[in-house]
């Protein structure tokens, strides 16, 4: 900064095509650390490479992650979260880099676990969208039921709740 006074600076686009680092994404940035999460916890430390089914649901987790670490007060079940909306271009509010936001309001993301069935949605990050959008409505249930807390390491909310939950079912998973 101290060298920059009086530096003028000006971008342009020449109409070429315009991209957006997913490095200034907060929700791929989160998404990425779940990877480092899930890869190391489900499976055991031998099979750190054991998500590569058809259904599994590594990027299910890294998506929730995402959505859990961008959250706060004031939430609310039925906010509509993209995932990679920068990326994109859109608004926080926009689909992002999945078929639909999140959000527990089904009229704007109907998909539920039939649909991994019926080919609308891509392996493995549309079947990781489909899983993280029943763990959003399991978070947002236990949320109702035992409120928000904004401590992240020792609260006891419904938040804190659905994370214990989810972390400790990678580490039981084979």
């Amino acid at each position: 900064k101290n060298q920059l006074p009086g530096v003028s600076v000006t971008l342009v686009n020449n109409g070429g095509a315009t991209t957006f680092d997913s490095d200034f994404d907060n929700g791929v940035i989160a998404h990425e650390y779940g990877h480092g999460i899930s890869t190391r916890l489900t499976g055991g430390p031998a099979n750190s490479d054991c998500l590569s089914g058809d259904e599994q649901m590594g990027e299910g987790w890294s998506d929730w992650m995402a959505l859990m670490m961008t959250m706060e007060p004031g939430d609310v079940a039925t906010d509509i979260k993209g995932i990679g909306t920068f990326v994109a271009s859109q608004p926080t509010i926009g689909d992002g880099i999945r078929p639909e936001p999140y959000t527990t309001n089904t009229s704007i993301n109907g998909y539920t676990y039939a649909n991994l069935c019926s080919g609308q949605v891509s392996v493995p990050h549309g079947v990781g969208f489909v899983w993280a959008t029943m763990l959003w409505d399991l978070t947002w249930a236990l949320i109702d039921e035992y409120g928000y807390d904004v401590d992240k390491y020792n609260g006891i909310g419904g938040n804190n709740i659905a994370m214990q939950i989810i972390v400790d079912g990678m580490k039981l998973q084979a």
